[in-house]
């Protein structure tokens, strides 16, 4: 009984830290800002959530917060990661995403 037990704990955690390892490595998508701006610009919250595939980290009034999120910004040749998309008060839509180095 507690060698199944342990062997569910081990097998447990291991896919615990596989999950928290696949957003940690941004899971599969990259995105450059240009792409993200022409995927959800003018899109509803529905959109928003099956583009990232999950809820935002943080909501703070109008505007949702990815975090570790691959964003390749060519020009720089470096990586952002944290991906702010702002929704318009008047209709609800995004109007604008905003990538930072995080």
């Amino acid at each position: 009984m507690y060698r199944t037990l342990l062997t569910l704990l081990v097998v447990f955690a291991f896919s615990g830290a596989k999950s928290l390892a696949q957003d940690n490595y941004y899971g599969s998508a990259t995105y450059t800002p240009q792409q993200l701006h022409e995927l959800l610009v003018g899109q509803n919250r529905d959109v928003v959530l099956q583009t990232f595939g999950r809820m935002p980290n943080i909501i703070r009034g109008h505007d949702w917060f990815y975090e570790n999120v691959a964003v390749y910004v060519p020009e720089r040749d470096q990586y952002y990661t944290l991906a702010v998309v702002c929704f318009s008060q008047a209709d609800g839509r995004v109007w604008q995403v905003v990538c930072y180095p995080h």
